[in-house]
């Protein structure tokens, strides 16, 4: 982590890490959603254009771009962000209980240190969740079963 992390204490540092990391588990499972949900709306929008993406050429012309536009989708700054609000919630207990001894401007140093750390951690978390989503030229395995479903359900 970067220098803010040098005025925390190293247990909140390892919490925060695991927190982070238990959180970016969840956004290859994001992902699959997404590409899932936008050829929903490819679907529904036939023979218009969804996100200048048309139905016709999926997935022969334009799963590439499908794929692009769903992690985008899966890691914008607001998830990214939702996770560090939600790690700052978690940790706040802890981080006030080692900072109750400490003066008003080094509690509130520390708490800005906490909040930067997190966000490191988010963003080292989510990157290494980005590098194992395997975003070949493919459709995705939630979208075989799910989309195959919905589509059929809303033609009945």
């Amino acid at each position: 982590m970067g220098p803010a992390s040098s005025k925390i204490d190293p247990q909140l540092l390892e919490d925060i890490s695991t927190l982070a990391n238990d959180a970016a588990i969840s956004i290859p499972t994001n992902y699959a959603k997404e590409h899932a949900r936008i050829v929903i709306e490819m679907t529904k929008a036939s023979p218009e254009p969804y996100e200048d993406l048309l139905l016709s050429d999926y997935p022969e012309k334009n799963l590439s771009k499908v794929n692009a536009l769903a992690l985008k989708y899966a890691t914008t700054k607001e998830a990214k962000q939702q996770i560090s609000n939600d790690i700052n919630e978690k940790m706040k207990p802890k981080v006030e209980a080692k900072i109750a001894n400490l003066n008003p401007l080094a509690q509130t140093a520390v708490r800005k240190a906490v909040k930067k750390s997190i966000e490191e951690a988010v963003d080292k978390s989510v990157d290494e969740a980005i590098k194992k989503i395997d975003t070949k030229d493919k459709p995705t395995k939630y979208e075989n079963h799910t989309t195959d479903r919905s589509i059929k359900s809303e033609k009945q």
